[in-house]
């Protein structure tokens, strides 16, 4: 395509929107309709953007951004892409190439994922047929999980990252069908799988040269759902008894496990928190401990330069931390940023708060407290650092409880405003602290006219001072709109005012108040005309 701008909008269209999203084949389905029906008009393409009318029920302007599609405007009310939209990209398309050649390439990924499924059952079927059920030896299992993988995931030069996920399936359910008898060796089994199928995973998107933002989109669920299923299975796993057989196969897992921190760069969280729990949950005698740790320290002194060591503190933190050496735990948490360590943090607090060992917590919450403004810096969005808020609150709250330290949660709330006001406002207002709650508003810039009557009726009988500050800030905000709708709400607030220094029997602090206004304002006629209709002013 010779216009290289409507190619980058082609691109982006095609990775925005997915034929399997029926809310998105709506909106093709109706931006192509538009354009078949001619309704596309006084279309021009410039260097960076396009701009057309369109005449649908009502018509409409729009602009399309050929560099960057999301920023593109259309004067109907919908928010972000919309079917005027699709009809003009068609419409520009169209000069240059074929719009049904463009809709059938868009549809293809539905088409190529069927056919992987079934390539990949027919692979499964004759690997099955080869080797079927695997003996109880662990290097056997990693070679059947290794040629069942390269068989049915490597079997093309090149994989679409939106076939992965229908592929993996199938090599999984593979997997499965070749899980030895008894049930502890299948639970031990389908674990090993987990932690091979995890790095394989990664590397095959490295391989494929899967973009990591792809990859999270596409097939990124694989990986959480593998870390939630080890835990699951570990749980199974440490409440029964083990063969003396089963040794062995740990002492391989561990290894594949702490492989998983530096072997692979990819869902970082995901696969430490895999090996986090499998130490949590299987493997916490104290001569495991101290092997491990003497393994992570080896691991990272042989670490390779430019390898990212973080996964190797964090890990090193959880077997000190797993022994009750917090002071080490956190130790090696030097060095790292407060985004890196906050998930760890939070995970730690729970598992103590489980086990009601609140002397413990307190050095990991008050880490955590001392860098909660800067970690929700890091963190992208409104909603995104509000989640965030209610896991830190969800994770201190039962150790205020159980300790007391009611100082820690308002600290916690301080540090986390704006994303804690409505934790952080209830509390002070259930505690009455009025004066802080009044405080909070302002903070957040809400007015008089904003907050709850009911209790705003509770603040004036318990802190009217509170209200009666929030009132003056309020007026004096209005009055500096310098129109009429502000002076007549501003009026109303200060009517509001009077009645309060009245109930208060301070009637002269109020004509001193509004006699000095009255000077201040003196070249503000329409506020004073105001002030005269509303028999503030007696004339």
């Amino acid at each position: 395509m010779r216009n290289e701008g409507l190619a980058l909008v082609s691109e982006r269209l095609r990775d925005i929107l997915s034929p399997h999203s029926e809310e998105d084949a709506r909106l093709i389905q109706k931006g192509m309709l538009l354009y078949r029906q001619g309704l596309v008009s006084q279309l021009r393409i410039d260097e960076d953007i396009i701009t057309a009318a369109v005449q649908d029920v009502v018509p409409v302007r729009v602009r399309l951004e050929q560099l960057f599609i999301e920023m593109s405007e259309c004067s109907c009310p919908a928010r972000g892409l919309c079917r005027h939209q699709i009809a003009v990209f068609f419409a520009a398309y169209g000069r240059e190439g074929s719009v049904a050649e463009w809709i059938e390439d868009w549809r293809y990924p539905v088409r190529e994922k069927k056919e992987a499924v079934r390539m990949g059952m027919q692979r499964a079927r004759a690997i099955m047929k080869a080797t079927g059920v695997v003996d109880r030896d662990y290097q056997l299992w990693v070679e059947s999980f290794s040629e069942s993988f390269t068989s049915i995931m490597r079997s093309k030069k090149h994989l679409n990252p939106y076939v992965v996920g229908e592929l993996f399936g199938v090599y999984w359910r593979r997997v499965r069908a070749g899980s030895p008898s008894g049930e502890e060796w299948a639970l031990l089994y389908e674990l090993a799988g987990i932690v091979f199928s995890f790095r394989e995973l990664a590397i095959l998107s490295r391989e494929f040269g899967h973009p990591e933002d792809t990859a999270e989109r596409y097939y990124g669920h694989l990986f959480a759902e593998m870390e939630t299923d080890a835990g699951r299975i570990a749980r199974k796993l440490a409440s029964r008894a083990w063969p003396l057989s089963f040794d062995p196969f740990l002492e391989k897992l561990k290894d594949d496990a702490r492989d998983l921190l530096t072997s692979v760069s990819l869902v970082p969280y995901e696969r430490i928190f895999l090996y986090l729990g499998l130490w949590s949950t299987l493997f916490k005698k104290r001569d495991s401990l101290e092997a491990e740790a003497v393994k992570l320290a080896e691991a990272g002194n042989t670490l390779l330069e430019g390898v990212n060591r973080h996964p190797l503190q964090i890990a090193s933190a959880h077997i000190q931390f797993l022994q009750k050496e917090d002071s080490k735990a956190l130790g090696f948490l030097a060095g790292l940023t407060e985004q890196q360590m906050a998930p760890y943090l939070l995970n730690w607090i729970d598992e103590l708060s489980f086990h009601k060992e609140w002397n413990r917590s307190g050095p990991y919450i008050e880490l955590l407290s001392q860098n909660l403004k800067s970690t929700l810096s890091f963190i992208s969005g409104y909603q995104g650092r509000s989640q965030f808020v209610k896991k830190v609150l969800d994770s201190a709250i039962p150790y205020v409880e159980g300790t007391g330290r009611n100082d820690v949660l308002e600290r916690l709330l301080q540090q986390s405003l704006p994303y804690s006001y409505y934790e952080y406002g209830g509390l002070l207002f259930e505690r009455g602290d009025f004066s802080k709650w009044a405080d909070l508003q302002v903070f957040m810039g809400y007015q008089y006219a904003d907050l709850p009557t009911a209790r705003l009726k509770v603040l004036e009988k318990e802190n009217p001072d509170a209200v009666i500050s929030m009132l003056h800030q309020a007026a004096a905000k209005q009055i500096a709109t310098k129109n009429r709708p502000g002076y007549r709400n501003a009026v109303r607030l200060l009517k509001k005012l009077r009645t309060l220094y009245k109930k208060q029997k301070r009637l002269d602090e109020w004509e001193t108040f509004f006699e000095e206004l009255l000077e201040r304002t003196r070249r503000l006629r329409a506020f004073h005309e105001e002030c005269q209709r509303s028999k503030l002013i007696n004339v």
